[in-house]
């Protein structure tokens, strides 16, 4: 079987596999590693890597996501989850920040993350 990734035909796989990969927060980038590695999952090697095995990987990726994050919670479980977690990262940064001696510091610079629900 031979695969083509001309433009034309591959763009509309590539766009939507790319707005699947910005729904996975960035905590939960790296799952495929954390999960397989204990099975004896080494990762990828370069010469082995086309776009379709990236982009399964990446697939099977947000399915582990779904699974450990979303699955089995209700919309307003996971914006509850939302909620505390946000507050929790906002203790910890002015407590960070009074230790560093004041708050004039400037924020740290993080990725902008596009919300899943």
């Amino acid at each position: 079987m031979r695969r083509i990734y001309s433009k034309e035909i591959d763009q509309p796989s590539l766009k939507s596999n790319q707005s699947l990969v910005r729904s996975v927060p960035v905590d939960n980038k790296q799952s495929l590693k954390t999960h397989l590695r204990p099975l004896g999952f080494t990762g990828y090697k370069y010469a082995e890597l086309t776009p379709n095995k990236t982009r399964r990987a990446q697939c099977a990726n947000w399915l582990l996501y779904y699974r450990e994050e979303l699955f089995g919670y209700t919309v307003e479980e996971l914006r509850e989850r939302r909620r505390l977690k946000k507050e929790a990262e906002e203790e910890a940064e002015r407590k960070r920040r009074e230790e560093e001696g004041g708050g004039d510091a400037k924020e740290e610079w993080k990725p902008p993350v596009k919300e899943v629900f």
